[in-house]
């Protein structure tokens, strides 16, 4: 029996008949993408905006921020801010604004908006910058919305700055973001680089190491134990969800140290944690003999976003949306085939993905006719999906 499948069949025992002392850590928040987001100035605003707040009763909060060409602070920033909660796809930024004279032809304000930290390629696709000038405004002291748009990847946030040349009186009372547009993973990816995987690039052979990403229920699996009792040495990373990305830390991101793995373990993880870099370069590693496990549950295959990734075709199984949770499904042998399991303990898991098997996968565990452990090889490797929780 190979070594990787010793590992899996430990991870077997581990999750199927786990220790009494396995303690459930704290699940990670979530940062859900949102549609439509507001940055109001009120009365509450940043310390670097103290000097430019006024109230206007035309403003949507009652206040706003005034450049004065009398005043000093009249030309230059007026005001910058940065967004979060907006996935890949098109953007739109709606500045408000209002100005005291709508008869002049000069440039009286400059809105601008960009994507830091992102992985877009092109800086073209991800920036934007719009001058206006005083009859750009159709009424003078009547506010009016002026849009830029402009592109996001799965990483980075976005940065907002609103400019004045102290041509005339500008007020503003804040901007709302809109997602326009949401990415595929087919549109996403020639937006990005394309990582490529370096000649002669081969995995290492001289000892087990496993790589497994900390996520929630992850002491349950008991993948340490399993890899301890074939003497590997198993890597982590772990789940880190910020409002400008939700990534894993530790993560192998070149292709030297994802290479030094022989089985990658995704341990309830959603797929952007990984990035579609990542994603991509995981794809490349499996058809090279590299094992990658992904494990269910809430940040699973299913609710993980797996099956959209670049991952997805070459899944065992096409998930389901729906999950089985609640009444016990004890699972036994194979009718006539051998075990290494002692089954008098009566495993049984709580909870399951509805899940459909893909032509050449094969089922390495099922209760009934519900497959909770599913293969399929890819390339000279093997994508293996469980699709139970423990």
């Amino acid at each position: 029996m190979g070594k990787y499948r010793r590992l899996y069949i430990g991870l077997f025992v581990i999750c199927l008949f786990p220790g009494a002392d396995a303690q459930e850590p704290d699940g990670p928040a979530t940062i859900y993408n949102q549609k439509r987001e507001a940055v109001l100035v009120d009365g509450g605003s940043p310390e670097k905006d103290k000097s430019r707040l006024v109230k206007d009763a035309e403003a949507r909060t009652g206040w706003a921020l005034l450049s004065d060409p009398a005043a000093t602070t009249g030309e230059g920033y007026m005001w910058y801010e940065y967004t979060y909660m907006q996935g890949p796809g098109r953007l739109r930024g709606n500045f408000r604004l209002k100005v005291a004279d709508n008869t002049n032809p000069a440039v009286v304000a400059m809105i601008r908006g960009t994507i830091g930290n992102s992985e877009l390629k092109t800086f073209e696709d991800r920036y934007e910058k719009v001058s206006l000038k005083g009859t750009d405004f159709a009424k003078p002291n009547t506010y009016q919305e002026f849009s830029i748009e402009f592109l996001k990847g799965e990483q980075g946030f976005g940065d907002w700055g609103l400019e004045t040349t102290g041509a005339t009186k500008v007020w503003f009372d804040g901007i709302t973001v809109e997602q326009l547009s949401r990415f595929s993973t087919r549109q996403l990816l020639p937006l990005i680089e394309q990582p490529v995987r370096p000649d002669g690039l081969k995995l290492a052979t001289d000892k087990l190491r496993v790589h497994e990403t900390y996520g929630l229920f992850m002491l349950h699996w008991g993948v340490d134990k399993a890899v301890g009792t074939l003497g590997g040495e198993r890597t982590q990373s772990h789940l880190n969800v910020h409002p400008q990305s939700t990534r894993l830390d530790g993560f192998p991101t070149t292709w030297e140290a994802l290479y030094r793995h022989q089985v990658i373990v995704l341990n309830n993880v959603p797929a952007k944690a990984v990035t579609i870099v990542g994603t991509t370069m995981l794809k490349q590693y499996v058809q090279d003999g590299g094992t990658v496990i992904i494990m269910g549950d809430t940040h699973g295959i299913s609710h993980g976003g797996w099956a959209s990734s670049v991952l997805g075709a070459l899944l065992p199984v096409t998930p389901g949306a729906r999950v089985r949770a609640g009444e016990p499904i004890y699972l036994t042998p194979r009718q006539g085939k051998p075990t290494e399991f002692d089954w008098s303990q009566k495993p049984y898991t709580l909870y399951s993905h509805h899940a459909e098997v893909r032509p050449g996968a094969r089922v390495l565990l099922a209760a009934g006719t519900v497959p909770l452990i599913v293969e399929r090889r890819v390339g000279k490797g093997r994508i293996i999906v469980l699709l139970m929780s423990v």
